[in-house]
Parts: structure tokens; sequence; C-alpha cells
């Protein structure tokens, strides 16, 4: 099939497609604040601050999203999505019933971990309304996502942008039912509110989108098979053992990044003012690295489905095609800096320091490149343990301990921020090395459910 053939036009173009819809994404949540602000600051802080831990929450279960959306990619890569699919996706649900029961329990400790830490109590029933809301529906959050990862996969990621745009016009649409008509008289809070518009909008976009990839995958005229229970159950065992590990990668990333935030909050309002529009500013920058990889990880995992394919050759490859857009935004960024920091600023904001805690993000960004890019690789050949144990041991050894000793003890933000760029390197190297040992050699997949798992 030509979208699996890995060339610079369908690289370039699965990227740029996945760019757009990260964008679109970011631009459901700066919807809901802006929605729901005429509602009052404590209702703009509290979504905001929920989103936040949401985000964690879900960084697990990404895990689960990783691992399904491989063996779709190397399936496609094989010529066997027919036949794989229904295996994969019966797994994946069964995966999802654990998902939901973790979200719930770390749902219902939010509110008693907020009041325990000192968070202002008039925020805290609105925060943990918001947060129960959005994990109460983990199963179809999840759905929609891997849907929508699937419909990339198989070439279908102009669907995919459909379904996204359509579900930012039907999430606006819920926002101002749920907050500013007699509907919203439903709703505990505006947080709550805004938090049952986005649960029902991306249940309704992974129904459409589930019609979407059935009716394009039967017209290829390649019958799907019953799946044999035996089968599904294999798939299960193997998926389960995989995506914890590849899920605490996720969080242990996000943790190496939230928490020397956290530390630097104790340093003022000025440089913590500072340090959140320096970290807006990488954080959209990362969007297309992001995306680069993104695009990697769906072509090397259709190559580790084809016959013959020498791995060593095609990372070397996707290094070079990932590496030249995030060279290229890296310059942008840094020549725009100014003007970037001047968009977020606030009044009395240290424009100054801004710049100066952005380029402390870019400071290590050759080492996040490495690091993220031979992550995802390691993720479609599913080594989770190797994962997981290189970021836990490195997050919380080395990440956290340098951030606390450059805020506490040399009382530096640029050096929190920039301290990361040590850990990172260090799990770049590990990465690496771990990769070599599944690439040495040329790949022949004999079937996708022979996955080697590290």
């Amino acid at each position: 099939m030509e979208h699996t053939r890995f060339t610079v036009r369908n690289f370039a173009g699965l990227s740029s497609v996945i760019l757009g819809l990260s964008m679109v994404t970011v631009g459901f949540g700066a919807l809901d604040l802006a929605m729901v602000a005429p509602k009052g600051l404590d209702s703009v802080a509290a979504v905001g601050q929920a989103d936040v831990l949401v985000s964690g929450i879900y960084a697990f279960f990404i895990g689960a999203v990783d691992v399904f959306a491989s063996r779709v990619a190397i399936a496609e890569g094989e010529g066997s999505t027919a036949r794989r699919l229904p295996v994969v996706a019966l797994a994946l649900l069964g995966l999802l019933v654990p998902c939901q029961v973790i979200g719930s329990l770390l749902a219902a400790g939010v509110e008693p971990v907020l009041s325990f830490f000192g968070q202002d109590p008039s925020l805290v029933p609105q925060v943990g309304d918001y947060v129960g809301v959005r994990t109460s529906a983990v199963i179809p959050v999840i759905l929609y996502i891997v849907i929508s990862e699937s419909l990339k996969i198989c070439g279908l990621k102009n669907l995919s942008v459909a379904t996204l745009c359509c579900g930012f016009v039907v999430n606006a649409a819920l926002n101002w039912l749920f907050l500013y008509t007699g509907l919203s008289g439903w709703f505990s809070s505006p947080a709550g509110a805004v938090a049952w518009s986005t649960v029902v909008t991306q249940t309704l976009m992974a129904l459409a989108g589930a019609v979407l990839l059935g009716r394009q995958l039967r017209a290829r005229r390649t019958p799907f098979r019953k799946p044999e229970r035996a089968e599904v159950a294999a798939e299960f065992r193997s998926m389960a053992r995989t995506a914890p590990g590849i899920g605490a990668r996720h969080l242990n990333d996000y943790a190496g990044t939230i928490v020397p935030l956290l530390f630097i909050g104790t340093m003022g309002v000025r440089v913590t003012a500072a340090a959140m529009v320096a970290t807006k500013i990488y954080t959209l920058f990362c969007r297309v690295p992001q995306a680069c990889f993104a695009g990697v990880f769906v072509f090397y995992g259709y190559a580790l489905g084809q016959d013959g394919t020498d791995l060593a050759a095609l990372a070397r490859k996707v290094r070079r095609y990932a590496a030249v857009p995030t060279a290229v935004a890296a310059v942008v960024t840094v020549a725009a800096l100014p003007w970037l920091v001047s968009a977020f600023a606030g009044p009395g904001l240290d424009r100054g320091l801004a710049v100066t805690l952005s380029l402390a993000y870019l400071v290590y960004l050759p080492a996040y490149f490495f690091e993220q890019l031979h992550g995802e690789l390691l993720t479609v050949h599913q080594s989770g343990r190797l994962l997981f144990a290189a970021s836990t041991v490195l997050t919380y050894a080395l990440a956290i301990p340098t951030a606390w000793f450059s805020v506490f003890v040399a009382h530096s933000a640029f050096l929190a921020i920039a301290s990361k760029g040590l850990s990172t390197a260090a799990l770049a190297l590990v990465f690496w090395h771990g990769l070599r040992r599944r690439t040495g050699q040329t790949v022949r997949s004999e079937s996708v459910s022979e996955v080697q798992i590290a």
C-alpha cells in the first residue's frame, strides 16, 4: 500500500497532519478556559489546575494506546490489518477495564490530597468535580484516541482531521449549552459542566471515528475474521505485560517536568510567572518534534511488519527525517523568543527572565531529541520493561533531585530547568543501547503476534 512507503512526501504529509491535530487538541483546553472565564476567576483556576491533573492521570493510560497503535502499524505494514485488528481491539477492551478502575480510584483521592497540601478551599470542590467527570470516562476517551490513531495508521488521516475539527465545534456548542442555558442547573459547578462537555464530545468522536474506520476498511474488500478466544487472550496477556511500562515512562516524563516547576513555584511570583511563560513557549515548540516522532512511530511500525527490513539503516534514516524539522523549528523559536514572550506577557512580567528560562529548555534539545526518538522506536519494539526501569530510575534519582538542588541550594530557576538535560542525556544513551540490540540485524516479521517483548 502506497501510504506505508517511507518517503519524504508520505512522512511530511503524515507529520504535518499530526502537528495540525495536536494544535487543535491544544485548542480544546484553550476553548474551555475561554468559555468558563465569565463564570469567575475561581472557575478558570479550577479548570486549569484540574486539566493538569487529568493530563498526568491519562499519561499513564497512553501506554495502552501506544501498544495498540504499534501493533496496528505493524499489521498494516504486513498487510494483515483485517485479520489482526479485531484481535488487538478486543484485547485492548479487556485492558481498558483496569484502566477505568484505576482512573476512578485516583479521582476519589484528588480532593483529600489537594486539601492536605493546603490548596485554596474554594477551588478544591471544582477541581475534584472536573477530575471526577473526566476520569469516569476513561474507556470512551481512550477508544477515541486509538480510533484516531487507527485512522492515521490506515492511511485515513484526513478523516481523523475531519473528526477532530467537528468535535471542536461540538465541544464549543456543548460548553455554551452547559454553561449559559437552563441546562447549567444540571451540573454542580462550571468546571463540572465543562468536563461533561468534553466527555460527551469525545464519546461522539469515538463513535463517529469507529463508523468511518469500519466503512473504509470494509471498502478494501478484505474480509474480517472472527477472532479466536485463545488468540485474544494471548494478545491481552502480551499487551498487559507491556503497556504499564510504556505508560509509566510517559508518567515519568510528566513528573520530570511538573515537579521542577512546583519547586520553582517557591521562588516567588516573579520567577514563577516567567517560568510558566517559558514552559508554554517550549510546549508549543515541542509540537513540531513530537509530530515528527509520531510520524516515525507509524512508519517504523510499518517497516517492522514487512519482510527483510534493515532496521539499523531505517533507524538512521528516520533520525535524519525528524532532525531537520526540529532544527528549523528550534532556530525559528530562538529568533522569535522576544516576540513570543511578549505575546504571553502580562503586566509586570520579567521578559528578560522569561527569555532566559526559555533558552534553558533548549539547552538540552539534542538530548531530548535522541531520548524521545529512540523511546518511540523502543515502544514499537514493545520494550516496556526497559522504558519503565530507565525512566523511573533517572527521573526520581537524578532529574528531580538535581532540580531540588538547583532551587533550594543554588537558588537558580535556570539550572532547575536546564538540569533535566542530565537525566535526558542519560536516558538517550540507555535507549540508544537498547535500540542497537534490537536493530543489529535484518528482521523478517513472520507474524504481528510475534512482536518481541523486551
